[in-house]
């Protein structure tokens, strides 16, 4: 069958011979050009023969082969030589007539293209989305047919996956033109995002309540930085200072859902909580136990503090350290003899006594113990008793009673 020559006036596609080589030495007496093409591979064919024109045509043989032949106005005006491309595997004989010259015959065998496919490597920072591997085509295919290569594995998480798979997909042409070879070796890596967060810092002077600041700052959003679009966390606050010092704001990172935190590397940056000593210390006032006896003789005591424990601005304290006692057998004053060094302490058991001011109160410590002198009973009538700066009830006459 003669098929149609296309006439161009482009450059045509280097032709490589089947296996990859050059154009050959000419064949025969007539034609110079290569015996085999491969399929969408375009060699360049000239007639040696002196002619007065050039007609090129050619015949399909019986098993299928086919060929465009494009004349190269550009540069063979007279188209001596032409362009042929392999369109369909098989064979064809080339036919070139013209002039007085008895038109001469050609063979060439239309060979199955070599195509090597291999998934190549690929890697990025994670972001959310799926990667696969690219696959190269190598030379590729013929550029008239439609062909997709389409890999059938992916990675979305953090990690390496090896040996990636693809399918190929003709939507033009047919893979009965190709000698394929497959290299499904690729490999698809992603790689942590990095995200700093940083806490903030805080202070104040001590007032026996935790200092705390809840607040993380994200870095600057930067190219693969920081949070995925719709990802993040919420942070859990282990960081405190409670008394005089300074600590780590530190903090914990609990997912939102849909956010694993295994694909990011996430660096925190710690602020500093810092308490300082009160620039005017709380007071507090202790006032030691007191009691009045009736002498009988025996030593008397009277031992302690009426309390402790004191509530300062919301927080309790105790009171540690100091001893308190009078003691006394004759009828009088015995005042109280405090000892030892004042600590206080915080609910959690903290020495805080730099924030504190200890007092004694010197009023009921000045008479803490009194001895009244009885001898059996003695009664005082409302009219014969005063009180004295202590607020102790004293009889100015005594009654004696055999």
């Amino acid at each position: 069958m003669l098929a149609a020559v296309l006439a161009a006036s482009f450059l045509p596609v280097v032709a490589f011979a089947d296996g990859g080589g050059a154009v050959s030495d000419p064949v025969g007496n007539a034609f110079k050009g290569p015996d085999k093409i491969q399929y969408g591979v375009a060699a360049q064919y000239t007639n040696i023969t002196s002619r007065s024109e050039y007609k090129w045509d050619y015949i399909r043989d019986n098993d299928g082969g086919d060929v465009t032949i494009s004349y190269l106005d550009n540069l063979y005006p007279n188209h001596k030589t032409v362009s042929v491309m392999g369109t369909q595997v098989g064979h064809v004989t080339l036919v070139v007539s013209g002039g007085d010259v008895d038109e001469e015959r050609f063979e060439i065998e239309i060979t199955k293209r070599n195509v090597t496919l291999k998934s190549t490597n690929v890697s990025k920072t994670y972001d959310g989305e799926p990667l696969a591997c690219p696959v190269s085509v190598d030379p590729g295919f013929a550029t008239f047919d439609d062909v997709y290569c389409i890999s059938t594995s992916s990675r979305t998480n953090v990690g390496i996956t090896n040996n990636n798979t693809f399918e190929i997909i003709f939507i033009k042409g047919s893979p009965d033109s190709y000698n394929i070879t497959k290299f499904e070796t690729g490999i698809v890596e992603i790689t942590p995002r990095p995200v700093t967060l940083t806490s903030a810092s805080g202070s104040k002077e001590y007032d026996g309540k935790p200092l705390t600041n809840h607040k993380v700052t994200v870095g600057e959003a930067a190219r693969d930085t920081g949070w995925v679009d719709g990802q993040g966390a919420t942070y859990s606050f282990t960081g405190s200072q409670k008394i005089v010092g300074s600590s780590e704001n530190a903090f914990e990172c609990i997912p939102n859902e849909g956010t694993n935190l295994d694909n990011y590397q996430i660096k925190k940056k710690y602020g500093t909580l810092t308490v300082t000593n009160r620039s005017e210390k709380y007071q507090i006032t202790l006032t030691p136990n007191s009691n009045s006896v009736t002498y009988d003789g025996t030593e008397k005591s009277v031992s302690g503090f009426e309390t402790l424990e004191f509530e300062v601005n919301g927080s309790t304290y105790t009171v540690e350290g100091l001893t308190a006692e009078a003691r006394g057998t004759d009828a009088g004053e015995y005042p109280v003899k405090v000892s030892g060094q004042a600590v206080v302490i915080d609910s959690d058991g903290n020495d805080v006594t730099d924030q504190f001011i200890v007092n004694i109160s010197m009023q009921w410590a000045s008479a803490a113990l009194r001895s009244l002198p009885v001898l059996g009973r003695s009664s005082c009538s409302e009219s014969a008793t005063t009180i004295n700066k202590h607020g102790y009830h004293w009889c100015s006459s005594i009654e004696m009673k055999r």
